[in-house]
């Protein structure tokens, strides 16, 4: 890119000085939509995506932790992510990978799992947040074998798995985008991995041409600046997303528009072999505000620019952790502050929908079912203890509230087998009315849901992120073991409602 075409602002959150970023003059075409990929997300993570004005975020949703035996279903997590997604603002975007043992499949010739059970599970997602996920991403790096199961890439096994796929999401949303899954840039040709250029050449020779709605791709900049011109050292720059661009063109798919799901310069490399990937954390934020600049002046065809990433605790040695924009306290490193400087000048994002006060407001779901307790016996009308292990004696949920207003609330929940009067409920840090989870009268405590109520005081919710505890009771002495102390009691469908 042209600098001479750059004007600097005034001392925008000390970056101009500090960093030496620069900013495209006005008037300013629309870019790129500015999304930011995170590994997994937390409130604080979602508050920060959402304060520095990213407008999408992508997450990986783990087909393994989802779904871990063949109908055995682990909704918590997703279920959350979705509502917190919700209450920010923010686009979301599902990837959907990483499958279970169970789910492999021995086809040596096909995809690492059966197309048509990742196609059910990828249709049984769409249809549990129908309207509410934006867009599912189906794979992630199919070129590289370390993403394809150990297996050698394979672009027809891929293409098959796009094609159920996209028809299985589609019928359970038409409304959600499907994008095909990011590819590696690489120049390798081998059992390992298998060039992009060629891989994705290869996907529409078998056929992938209208089964995506925008092609994924990551485009990462390597050491080299975002203006590095195509094809200097050997194309591994973000200028290679402009040459997959051409191949779409000359498969006849210049209508579809490309997601470059992941971009990013790294503050840390991690192999020898790679310090030559390494930039500084001012070159860092120079360089993502760079791409944007350049994919708003001369790729219309670019749709969403997702950074990677927006991440903290990952383990030493992670070669992930260079590329964070965040330090593992969560404070901002500068290219954070780049970012943020850059969306609130840039007509990149779309104004946050309002949120108004809802009538009912979930919790957990009503086939979300959280059991505590001593023990971990055996029971059809029971689930797994929620903290995978026993004892498990304490639950904490997060919800949100656009707003609380100043009349009480009622707390609902189902619940089984609450014997004693102990297992107690907090708000915010505070005990409803009453506190602990009423008994019922005389059920068959082991197999039948009943519905308890309480009473959530004024005052106690407040506008934003919210905390639910449970926690059980002591079993009465006479009733106490070697083994069980506390109630196994489990509980689901919590839900709160203005009165």
């Amino acid at each position: 890119m042209n600098r001479n075409q750059w004007l600097s602002l005034p001392l925008l959150l000390g970056l101009t000085v500090v960093l030496g970023v620069q900013f495209p003059q006005s008037p300013l075409a629309r870019g790129p939509e500015a999304g930011v990929h995170t590994i997994r997300a937390n409130d604080t993570i979602l508050h920060l995506a959402h304060d520095a004005g990213f407008t999408w975020v992508v997450q990986l949703l783990e087909w393994r932790e989802v779904e871990p035996a063949p109908g055995e279903y682990f909704w918590e997590y997703p279920d959350w992510l979705v509502r917190a997604s919700e209450y920010y603002g923010l686009n979301l975007a599902l990837r959907l990978d990483h499958p279970p043992e169970w789910a492999l499949s021995a086809n040596p010739d096909g995809p690492p799992v059966d197309a048509l059970t990742y196609a059910r599970f990828a249709g049984l997602v769409a249809t549990r947040y129908r309207g509410r996920v934006a867009a599912y991403i189906v794979w992630n790096e199919p070129n590289l074998t370390a993403e394809w199961a150990g297996r050698p890439p394979n672009p027809t096994a891929y293409v098959a798995l796009l094609q159920a796929a996209y028809q299985a999401i589609k019928a359970a949303d038409p409304a959600a985008r499907v994008v095909s899954a990011g590819l590696a840039p690489t120049n390798e040709v081998s059992a390992r991995a298998l060039d992009d250029r060629l891989f994705l050449r290869a996907m529409y020779a078998a056929g992938a041409k209208g089964h995506f709605a925008a092609l994924g791709a990551h485009p990462y900049g390597f050491g080299f600046p975002p203006d590095d011109p195509p094809g200097v050292h050997q194309g591994l720059n973000f200028a290679r997303l402009a040459e997959l661009r051409q191949i779409m063109v000359e498969a006849g798919d210049a209508r579809t528009p490309v997601w470059a799901t992941e971009l990013g310069w790294t503050t840390n490399p991690v192999k020898p072999e790679e310090q030559w990937l390494g930039v500084s954390e001012e070159q860092q934020a120079s360089y993502l505000v760079g791409a944007f600049a350049k994919a708003q002046q001369e790729w219309p065809w670019l749709e969403l620019l997702v950074v990677w990433h927006l991440s903290v605790g990952l383990p030493a040695g992670d070669e992930k952790a260079g590329y964070s924009l965040l330090n593992d306290d969560y404070t901002p490193r500068p290219a954070y502050r780049a970012l943020a400087a850059l969306f609130a000048r840039l007509p990149l994002a779309s104004p946050a929908p309002q949120l108004l006060r809802p009538s009912v407001l979930e919790v957990l779901a009503p086939d979300v079912a959280v059991r505590l307790g001593d023990v971990d016996t055996f029971h059809p009308h029971w689930t797994r203890p929620h903290c995978q292990k026993v004892p498990c004696r304490h639950w904490t949920g997060q919800f949100y509230v656009p707003d609380p207003g100043d009349s009480p609330w009622r707390l609902s929940m189902e619940i089984m087998q609450v014997e004693e009067q102990g297992n107690l409920v907090r708000i915010n840090g505070q005990l409803l009315q009453p506190p602990a989870i009423p008994l019922r009268a005389k059920p068959d405590f082991t197999s039948v849901w009943t519905v308890a109520e309480l009473i959530v005081p004024p005052g106690v919710l407040r506008s934003g992120l919210n905390t639910l505890e449970i926690s059980n009771s002591p079993r009465l002495p006479v009733c106490q073991g070697s083994r069980v102390r506390f109630e196994s009691l489990q509980f689901r469908n919590v839900r709160l409602s203005p009165l």
